[in-house]
């Protein structure tokens, strides 16, 4: 009774959203991957266009991916609670299992593999959605519209205290991370990391990557990621209730609406936000209050209008939408080979490309991988029932063995028999 969703039973259309999602979060991602985001920018083929490159990621893809795949993971979340409990399952003790598996995934990939992981903070902050399971639709769009707000107004409180008892209120503060042309340098104890991932050996990668993992949850709550995130998860979760997924003709004119206002609001203020920006932290004053509300509000619509334009592209041009699905499916694998295979290319400890390659050739480099990883997905999935990172989450998940490869697997063929 409690088994993963069969092939049979997957919404293709969300599987296709996902894998354009992960395909966002690969070329953002390449910003730092790269070394750019450390790294002055190398007098390399393409350097000339790096500036403009950055810039377009920031208007267009930095945060707004995130959002998407925050969006897609609350809908999964209303999916998996009902469908566990239409098979007699506790949907909250089998979802709190699935989390505390994806942590141990996160954790390994944040510490052995590349900093910039995601899933150990999908996993903590995930743990937040349990008690909305009983939750009405209203009180779960009120708190995610909190969600969104909840930056500006702690923003806005920054200030005011910044103005009253003294301090700077303006200009911004150095990043974390950031592009390497406009941030200032990092801190020392931070670049002796950064050295670790252009020159060092594995041991000292994994310094790097604590190092790091420390110092992004720090940058995070700075900039009031972790409410955007559960405010998309919310979102995602009365979506998923509403079956609008399911039912995408019925729901054809709320979809061209959410992406003509979603865009329309979304593009200046993102363009806003990206203008501001410049790869630094904001600091209370009026320059940072401007680019948190700008992010708080675009970054939200923009995510949303994606998937509503991405929606209607499935419904005209499925078969093009269809290519993306097999990543999709597979997108925990995806993510995390995009951090393998990055670390390999760029990173000392493999070809040892980190800060040699412009940003510009870099996101084009990306860009082949993913279609070359569509192709791959597309192979694999002829041939087994879930990517081989699916697979195992699913086994922690569910504390049973499950058929990889399709084939005439007695567990198999009574999981399907009885829609599992």
């Amino acid at each position: 009774m409690t088994a993963p969703v069969a092939t049979g039973e997957r919404m293709d259309v969300l599987d296709a959203i996902r894998g354009v999602a992960v395909l966002g979060i690969l070329v953002i991602n390449v910003v730092a991957l790269s070394g750019y985001a450390f790294v002055p920018p190398p007098a390399a083929a393409g350097s000339q266009y790096d500036a403009r490159t950055f810039f377009v990621l920031s208007w267009l893809i930095e945060g707004k991916f995130y959002a998407l795949f925050s969006f897609l993971f609350g809908v999964g979340f209303s999916v998996f609670v009902q469908r566990a409990a239409a098979r007699g399952a506790d949907p909250a003790q089998l979802f709190r299992r699935r989390l505390l598996a994806l942590m141990l995934i996160g954790f390994i990939h944040t510490t052995f593999i590349w900093m910039g992981d995601i899933l150990l903070t999908y996993a903590v902050i995930g743990f937040g959605l349990v008690p909305f399971l009983k939750k009405s639709d209203r009180t779960v769009i009120r708190w995610s519209v909190s969600m969104f707000a909840l930056p500006i107004v702690l923003f806005a409180l920054a200030v005011v205290a910044v103005a009253l008892f003294g301090g700077s209120s303006g200009g911004t503060a150095p990043a974390a991370v950031g592009p390497a042309a406009a941030a200032p340098p990092v801190p020392p104890f931070m670049q002796h990391a950064v050295d670790s991932f252009a020159n060092g050996g594995y041991v000292d990668v994994v310094r790097g990557n604590v190092i790091f993992t420390v110092a992004n949850i720090i940058r995070r709550l700075v900039l009031m990621f972790f409410p955007r995130v559960f405010g998309m998860f919310l979102l995602g979760l009365y979506v998923g209730r509403k079956n609008m997924f399911g039912e995408l003709a019925a729901h054809r004119p709320l979809l061209v609406r959410t992406l003509a206002v979603g865009l329309l609001a979304g593009l200046p203020v993102a363009f806003i936000g990206a203008t501001l920006e410049q790869g630094a932290l904001p600091v209370p004053g009026v320059r940072g209050l401007i680019e948190t509300t700008a992010k708080s509000v675009s970054i939200p619509a923009l995510a949303l209008a994606y998937a509503a334009g991405l929606c209607l592209l499935f419904q005209c041009w499925r078969p093009v939408m269809a290519a993306f699905a097999p990543v999709g499916r597979m997108a925990l694998t995806s993510y995390l080979t995009h951090s393998v295979v990055g670390t390999g290319v760029f990173y000392g400890l493999g070809l040892g490309l980190f800060g040699k390659v412009s940003l510009t050739v870099s996101v084009v480099g990306a860009l082949v991988f993913y279609v070359v990883q569509m192709v791959i997905s597309r192979l694999w999935l002829s041939r087994a029932q879930f990517g081989p990172a699916e697979w195992l989450w699913r086994m922690l998940t569910y504390r049973r063995r499950f058929a990889l490869l399709k084939g005439p697997d007695p567990e198999f063929r009574f999981n399907v028999q009885n829609g599992a």
